[in-house]
């Protein structure tokens, strides 16, 4: 994954999430990938290439915990209700109102 396609967002919580990004061709829809915990971002890299080069916009985060993203020693900062509002941050920030989430080992 190209590493200068990669940005990074403070939440509303103030959590800083790193995440790639590339824009959408066309009408194709962004798709969102979540990685499952203890691997980064990086373990989407063969999704990436085929849907970036299929078109789509991609959003790929380094869930908190782990690559460049914060990671808080507080356990109750991890609750998904709290990080699907950080992943809605990150969508906001790249101004997208509708994306598919793809996860893994969730």
């Amino acid at each position: 994954m190209d590493s200068s396609l990669y940005k990074s967002v403070t939440t509303r919580r103030g959590l800083q999430y790193s995440y790639y990004s590339s824009a959408p061709s066309g009408d194709k829809p962004v798709l969102v990938f979540a990685h499952g915990f203890l691997v980064t971002s990086y373990a989407w890299r063969y999704q990436v290439e085929f849907f970036k080069a299929s078109g789509y916009g991609l959003i790929v985060p380094d869930l908190l915990g782990v690559g460049k993203s914060d990671k808080p020693t507080d356990p109750v900062q991890y609750r998904m209700s709290l990080i699907v509002q950080d992943f809605l941050d990150i969508l906001d920030a790249e101004k997208v109102a509708n994306a598919i989430l793809i996860g893994h080992v969730w």
